[in-house]
Protein backbone atom coordinates (compact mmCIF):
# COMPACT_ATOMS: atom_id res chain seq x y z
CA UNK A 1 0.00 0.00 0.00
CA UNK A 2 0.97 3.35 -0.80
CA UNK A 3 0.71 6.41 2.06
CA UNK A 4 -0.78 9.94 1.03
CA UNK A 5 -0.84 12.98 2.52
CA UNK A 6 -4.50 14.31 2.31
CA UNK A 7 -4.58 18.28 3.17
CA UNK A 8 -7.94 19.82 3.95
CA UNK A 9 -7.91 23.82 3.58
CA UNK A 10 -7.95 25.64 7.09
CA UNK A 11 -10.67 28.73 7.29
CA UNK A 12 -9.52 31.90 6.08
CA UNK A 13 -6.90 30.41 3.34
CA UNK A 14 -6.44 30.70 -0.34
CA UNK A 15 -8.46 27.48 -0.99
CA UNK A 16 -12.79 26.87 0.24
CA UNK A 17 -12.66 25.78 3.67
CA UNK A 18 -12.82 21.95 4.21
CA UNK A 19 -12.49 21.06 0.81
CA UNK A 20 -8.99 18.65 0.15
CA UNK A 21 -5.98 20.10 -2.36
CA UNK A 22 -4.31 17.51 -4.44
CA UNK A 23 -1.67 17.61 -6.52
CA UNK A 24 -0.73 20.75 -8.40
CA UNK A 25 1.31 18.27 -11.18
CA UNK A 26 -1.95 16.50 -12.24
CA UNK A 27 -4.97 17.43 -13.74
CA UNK A 28 -7.48 18.17 -11.05
CA UNK A 29 -10.26 15.54 -12.27
CA UNK A 30 -7.30 12.99 -11.63
CA UNK A 31 -7.89 13.94 -7.82
CA UNK A 32 -4.06 12.99 -7.31
CA UNK A 33 -3.07 13.28 -4.12
CA UNK A 34 0.78 13.90 -3.11
CA UNK A 35 2.31 10.69 -1.46
CA UNK A 36 4.38 10.48 1.65
CA UNK A 37 7.39 10.64 0.32
CA UNK A 38 7.12 13.48 -1.98
CA UNK A 39 5.63 15.24 0.51
CA UNK A 40 8.95 14.29 2.47
CA UNK A 41 10.82 14.76 -0.03
CA UNK A 42 9.98 18.47 -1.90
CA UNK A 43 7.71 20.09 0.50
CA UNK A 44 8.62 19.35 4.17
CA UNK A 45 11.35 21.18 4.60
CA UNK A 46 10.42 24.05 3.15
CA UNK A 47 7.18 24.33 4.85
CA UNK A 48 5.33 25.10 1.64
CA UNK A 49 3.24 23.00 -1.10
CA UNK A 50 1.87 23.49 -4.32
CA UNK A 51 -1.50 22.23 -4.63
CA UNK A 52 -4.68 22.91 -6.91
CA UNK A 53 -8.35 22.71 -5.09
CA UNK A 54 -11.13 24.67 -5.12
CA UNK A 55 -11.12 28.64 -4.38
CA UNK A 56 -13.97 31.07 -3.87
CA UNK A 57 -13.62 34.55 -6.00
CA UNK A 58 -13.52 37.66 -3.94
CA UNK A 59 -12.35 40.23 -6.40
CA UNK A 60 -13.25 39.18 -10.07
CA UNK A 61 -12.30 42.61 -11.25
CA UNK A 62 -8.72 41.96 -10.44
CA UNK A 63 -9.02 37.87 -11.19
CA UNK A 64 -10.98 38.17 -15.17
CA UNK A 65 -14.27 39.69 -16.64
CA UNK A 66 -15.89 35.97 -17.01
CA UNK A 67 -15.85 35.25 -12.70
CA UNK A 68 -17.86 36.50 -10.65
CA UNK A 69 -17.91 37.15 -6.50
CA UNK A 70 -18.93 34.03 -4.80
CA UNK A 71 -17.95 31.93 -7.80
CA UNK A 72 -16.13 28.61 -7.06
CA UNK A 73 -13.44 27.55 -9.28
CA UNK A 74 -10.40 25.44 -9.79
CA UNK A 75 -7.26 26.85 -9.06
CA UNK A 76 -3.46 26.39 -7.73
CA UNK A 77 -0.99 28.34 -5.32
CA UNK A 78 1.86 28.16 -3.54
CA UNK A 79 0.72 27.64 0.23
CA UNK A 80 2.24 27.99 3.64
CA UNK A 81 1.48 23.96 4.59
CA UNK A 82 0.14 25.04 8.11
CA UNK A 83 -2.70 26.32 5.84
CA UNK A 84 -3.61 22.61 6.01
CA UNK A 85 -5.20 19.99 8.35
CA UNK A 86 -3.12 17.05 7.33
CA UNK A 87 -3.81 12.68 7.77
CA UNK A 88 -1.84 10.46 6.46
CA UNK A 89 -4.00 7.52 4.13
CA UNK A 90 -3.38 4.48 2.70
CA UNK A 91 -4.49 2.95 -0.82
Amino acid sequence: MIKYVKLIAKPDTWFKAGTEVYNYDADYEDRKRITLEEYRRDWALSQTICVRGIRIVENPASEGPHLQTGQEIIDGEYCAIDEFDMEIIEE
